[in-house]
């Protein structure tokens, strides 16, 4: 299984040093608010994707005093007791410094391949009411895993859009503008067959997860995807010249392949407006297991799951679900929480238990 085995962390927060071997199940860090708890998950995230989900000002990241941080994986794959893989992240507030096996790398997509992590907090529930950007990103996650071309797509398709913006911002001759077209159009529709073929795959899986976490739904979820343009146009090219002048007078491109959403219906309605704020968090617990086992079927690789602060989220009825199913799911997964008896400890046997103070983390035994 894809796993952590060890994680050292330098710098990072009120993280001064620290430097630890993981469980292959249930890892759970213990303590009190402002302990360093999420900095632990937070950094693995950082490593895993170059951002931050607290900041976007890398920082604020390092530790006072201090003029960078250091986070350094070794992760274990599935496909063979060999493949192990030496991943690390250096960031100064000028500077971010990539390493995979001790070579030198400018691919963070390539680090994301090795270290396929996902991200439950308490703000999770906001994939549903904020805008599309969130709900693009989840998509583009499975995308990314799952179809090696997506990535070079979706940089040729931000490169074109790019310029095209600028040319709009810069009032070229429209000839000028229109050069990016034919990139952006090719790059636009091939994105948009590998989203809805993700989502397409995707669907079957979290209709089960939903249905093991709200055994109560009646009504099956509906995946509605939102290509960024209307929906009966035969040409986006023809679109694109239709809606020149209107789209120059706003100054960038209103059409394309970055203005993607889903939507998720029960029973025509969104989810949103149909779900309970438990229920919400519920059905994001079920997209990332349906994520996590569409990984595991495509690449035979589980993801590791990132879950900051689970009794603030779920109930304990739902904690238990959700540690039974990544459990059944083979899951390593990382929790934090400030009380250790809130966390049911189901295979004492794959489970660490640490305790964090003031950035030290230290393990129970």
């Amino acid at each position: 299984m894809t796993q952590i085995n060890q994680l050292t962390i330098q710098h990072f927060r009120n993280c001064q040093q620290i430097q630890c071997e993981l469980s292959c199940g249930l890892n759970l860090i213990i303590g009190d608010n402002a302990a360093g708890k999420t900095s632990v998950i937070e950094a693995i995230w950082v490593l895993a994707t170059g951002r931050s989900f607290r900041t976007a000002k890398s920082q604020h990241l390092i530790q006072h005093q201090q003029t960078a941080l250091t986070v350094f994986t070794q992760v274990a794959s599935s496909h063979s007791a060999n493949h192990q893989y030496r991943l690390g992240i250096q960031k100064s507030p000028q500077h971010t410094q990539l390493r995979i096996n001790g070579e030198n790398t400018s691919s963070q997509s390539t680090i994301a391949q090795h270290l396929p992590v996902q991200l439950l907090t308490p703000e999770s529930h906001k994939l549903l009411e904020d805008g599309p950007k969130a709900r693009r990103q989840f998509m583009d996650w499975g995308c990314f895993h799952q179809s090696p071309e997506f990535m070079p797509l979706w940089r040729s398709y931000q490169r074109a859009l790019k310029q095209r913006n600028q040319a709009f911002k810069k009032r070229l001759p429209k000839a000028q503008v229109q050069l990016w077209d034919q990139t952006l159009v090719e790059n636009a529709l091939k994105i948009d067959q590998i989203r809805q073929r993700y989502l397409e795959d995707l669907t079957p899986y979290l209709v089960t997860f939903c249905q093991a976490l709200m055994p109560e739904l009646s009504d099956q979820v509906i995946c509605q995807y939102r290509a960024g343009w209307p929906k009966n146009t035969e040409d986006l090219m023809a679109l694109y010249s239709l809606n020149f002048d209107k789209e120059r007078a706003l100054g960038h491109t209103q059409y394309g392949a970055h203005r993607a959403d889903i939507r998720f219906k029960f029973s025509g309605i969104e989810a949103i407006n149909t779900l309970s704020r438990g229920q919400q968090k519920l059905f994001v617990c079920a997209l990332l297991l349906a994520q996590a086992s569409l990984h595991e079927k495509t690449l035979q690789e589980p993801v590791i799951m990132l879950i900051d602060d689970l009794p603030a989220e779920l109930d304990e009825t739902h904690r238990l679900k959700l540690l039974e199913l990544l459990q059944l799911l083979k899951i390593q997964h990382i929790i934090t929480s400030t009380s250790q008896s809130l966390i049911p400890i189901l295979n004492p046997k794959s489970t660490h238990i640490w305790q964090i103070h003031a950035g030290v983390l230290t393990r129970k035994t």
